[in-house]
């Protein structure tokens, strides 16, 4: 192994754990050779060498679950390749449920791997007693069998990933520091270490618990912190045999599997324990920490429960080392916003195994080419905001959630509890006093559902109607019928000004924003690929004053992205202002009348149209009113001056009083919004598909100069699209979607349900998918076909809309 550090590197990796072996591994593999490994003490010291080793296939989201399927073929052919053994076994894994609630979220589980191309089946007790002797299933309500996963020895797969890195030419480099990382105008140019400087193009950040400090040295915000996590083994057991298949009980926090003919058994708690929160020792390295039985006990209690020999088997060791958490208890991954060329991969979550090789895959192929192949917004360290790096609120979300959050119930709508109340609007005191029940996205506390009088504003998780359905349909069909109010001010704000912005904005928007004064165009932004980036308004206010409005959870990195394609030269600047506008709409058939209580412009139809903005009067303030809708009724989207919130918001409530106003939670705005086939970054639209696929060709603008994507669309219309975006709903009243549930036509599997709400005017539940045709896909083709989605095992007919169920002509938005 070299030992002399090199001047000059195109990419620089922090961290000689499993995940940057992994990205050094696949730069190597996709031909960049100039590689560095700078590791502080030796590969795989950190925390890589203590983990379990599970390898588990089945992800939330099909990218992911790919990328974890990536992996586990990549660790049983690293052997072959490098001459390293890796102690890998594909022998499958069992997971049980103890009670109904995860017998259902198994069950839907179930039909998520039938659509991302999983194995995997429920099986009898019988059966699974035959895969696990040891094992009780008195208690069971389900056992189900998955046989592609596998295990793994973590320290050896880590040394044959950097074998095989070395082999391709890089270069790992042990007991170098790092101290710190230069830049030049925004982008890195070298790392500066206790044994000299390093100039290089790239610097990747797979630094594990340390890279909350080392992404400090450019200014990126990168929320974890590190937390105990122990398992112990014990003497051989009679029943347990080599290649037996692991075992998770997620009700019992545990997971087992076989160890030298004996069982290592560690776990997930509810409560966890941060650790190295002030400072990690210089000489961690390979380090346990002091054992805590009582922390234990439960783990202990909960495996006799499952496995009765665990009461007498003699303990032959129990590790106890840290590992790095997230506060929303999902991986950091890709190019930090406002830095160019720092890229990271770390806060695994204790699932760095598995991960690992994807995440290293996905990674390198991003710096290589420009972008990942996968859409990776869940694990995007994009999605986080600066504030969310203070140390108290991460620390109290790892304690109390992040760590549990792998094994607790993965209820639908399921809320934090820690660390809340950070980031709230200017009216959100007015809104709880008025029965809001809260949730969070992206750090904001957002009005989800309201609860009339006498009934507590709290979640009852359930994977059926939760508590809130029926007060969430009459909030919804208010807005129908009459009009309802609702706080979206979490949207992202931006202002584009300058006497170039109107050209920057032409060539990074699909739509043609060349427009009057006030006029409002509904655009995406794409990849040179034709892929959405980011799917937002734009309001032209002034000749050279551009308003941008985008989601709440997509602020950080929609702004990153235009940053990122403002020409260097131009005269264009981009500034944040989400935090100085409050955004209050007013939306259903009833809206104008109430409006006018408060406002002397004039909102008729012919001195306001529909998709356009004017400063207005209301109540005793000033707001920017913009006639767009998320709901599919006439209505407007107020932003407001922070400092006169409250002011217009009170006005509001008090002139609705004559029309029996009603307040809308998020829950509604979701429902409200599928009815009308409107689409949502990230769930219904991505990287991954074009304007043309999604059913969004209205909006774009070939006729208008280049534009980034224009080629691909130019060339995707001109041979036809291959998959196109449909809505659907459920003929059955009864079962509720949430995402990824498999759809079939004439009983193969076509795809899956892109998000499930509930389409309260039709009376049941409503999804998308993207159906396929490589030969071409029309609607007749589409038409064609007898329909089904599977939810919990079971399959319902479905009726696919080539329009919008509810108002398909899109009258009601522009009376």
């Amino acid at each position: 192994m070299s030992s002399q550090l090199p001047t000059h590197a195109q990419v620089v990796i922090i961290g000689g754990g499993i995940v940057g072996c992994s990205t050094a591994y696949h730069l190597v593999e996709l031909g960049w050779k100039d590689v560095v490994v700078l590791e502080r003490k030796r590969i795989s010291s950190g925390t890589s060498w203590a983990a379990a080793g599970l390898l588990g296939q089945l992800w939330p989201t099909s990218p992911l679950t790919k990328l974890a399927k990536y992996g586990a073929d990549l660790y049983a052919g690293l052997e072959a390749k490098t001459g390293q053994p890796t102690g890998y076994k594909r022998n499958g894994s069992l997971r049980v449920s103890r009670t109904q609630a995860r017998r259902s979220e198994y069950l839907r589980a179930l039909g998520m791997a039938r659509a991302f191309g999983i194995k995997m089946e429920e099986i009898s007790f019988e059966e699974a007693k035959r895969f696990i002797p040891v094992m009780n299933t008195d208690d069971l309500t389900g056992v189900w069998y998955q046989p592609d996963d596998g295990v793994t020895n973590p320290e050896d797969t880590t040394q044959a990933l950097a074998k095989g890195a070395r082999m391709g030419g890089a270069t790992i480099l042990e007991n170098i520091k790092v101290l710190d990382i230069e830049m030049s105008q925004g982008m890195v140019t070298g790392v500066k270490t206790d044994k000299g400087n390093i100039q290089c193009e790239y610097v990747v950040n797979c630094g594990g618990m340390w890279a909350r400090e080392v992404g400090k040295m450019v200014n990126v915000s990168l929320p974890l912190v590190a937390a105990e996590h122990m398992h112990m083994t014990t003497e051989p057991i009679e029943g347990v045999y080599k290649g037996m298949p692991y075992l998770r009980d997620m009700d019992g926090y545990i997971y087992i599997k076989e160890e030298m003919e004996g069982l290592l058994m560690g776990g997930f708690e509810p409560m966890a324990k941060t650790w190295g929160v002030k400072g990690i020792p210089e000489n961690f390295e390979y380090t346990q920490l002091d054992e805590d039985w009582d922390q234990m006990d439960l783990f202990i209690q909960n495996a006799i429960i499952r496995v009765p020999a665990f009461a007498e088997a003699g303990v032959t060791n129990l590790t106890t080392v840290p590992e790095s958490f997230t506060p929303d208890t999902a991986y950091l991954l890709g190019e930090a916003p406002g830095v160019k060329n720092f890229f990271v991969a770390c806060g695994m979550n204790s699932v760095g195994i598995t991960s690992a090789g994807g995440a290293g895959m996905a990674l390198a192929t991003w710096i290589v080419q420009g972008y990942p192949e996968e859409d990776l917004w869940p694990v995007d360290v994009r999605r986080y905001n600066k504030w969310q790096n203070n140390l108290k609120y991460i620390e109290e979300r790892v304690n109390v959630e992040s760590v549990g959050n792998l094994y607790t119930d993965h209820w639908p709508f399921k809320q934090p509890t820690s660390s809340r109340d950070v980031l709230k609007t200017p009216i959100h005191d007015r809104l709880k006093d008025l029965g809001a029940c809260f949730g969070v996205v992206s750090g904001w506390e957002r009005a989800n559902w309201f609860a009339p009088k006498g009934v507590e504003p709290k979640y009852e998780y359930s994977w059926g109607r939760q508590n809130w359905f029926e007060f969430s349909a009459k909030e919804h069909m208010n807005v129908r019928e009459n009009v309802g109010i609702y706080d979206l001010t979490s949207m992202g704000k931006f202002l584009m000004q300058g006497k170039d912005s109107q050209k920057v904005l032409q060539m990074i928007c699909a739509n043609d924003v060349a427009v009057p004064v006030g006029k409002v165009v509904y655009t995406q932004m794409l990849n040179k690929r034709g892929g959405i980036e980011a799917d937002l308004t734009v309001t032209k206010m002034e000749e050279n004053k551009f308003f941008i409005v985008t989601a709440g959870a997509t602020t950080t990195r929609d702004f990153d992205w235009i940053m990122r394609h403002i020409p260097e030269d131009a005269n264009a600047v981009l500034t944040d202002v989400t935090w100085s506008y409050i955004m209050l709409g007013v939306m259903g058939p009833n809206s104008r009348d109430l409006l006018n209580k408060i406002t002397d412009e004039d909102l008729s139809n012919e001195a306001f149209p529909f998709a356009t903005a004017k400063q207005i009067h209301a109540g005793y303030a000033t707001a920017f009113a913009v006639r767009m809708s998320f709901v599919g009724e006439l209505g407007w989207e107020l932003y407001i001056p922070t400092p006169f919130a409250q002011d217009i918001f009170d006005k509001l409530m008090e002139a609705g009083k004559e029309f029996n106003a009603g307040l809308c939670g998020l829950h509604a705005l979701d429902s409200l919004r599928l009815e009308k086939g409107y689409r949502h970054w990230s769930s219904d639209i991505s990287p991954d598909t074009t304007p043309y696929e999604a059913g969004l060709g209205f909006a774009v603008r070939l006729n208008k100069d280049d534009f980034i994507g224009k080629a691909a669309l130019v060339k995707q219309k001109q041979e036809g699209i291959k998959q196109k975006l449909v809505i659907f709903t459920i003929d059955d009243p009864e079962p509720l979607i949430y995402h990824d549930e498999p759809i079939y036509c004439n009983g193969e599997i076509v795809g899956e349900n892109t998000h499930g709400s509930y389409a309260h005017v039709t009376g049941n539940s409503i999804g998308m998918v993207y159906l396929s045709n490589e030969k071409g896909i029309t609607d007749e083709w589409i038409m064609d076909g007898d329909y089904e989605i599977e939810v919990e095992d079971k399959k319902y007919p479905i009726t696919i809309h080539l329009k919008a169920p509810y108002d398909p002509e899109g009258k009601s938005i522009k009376v």
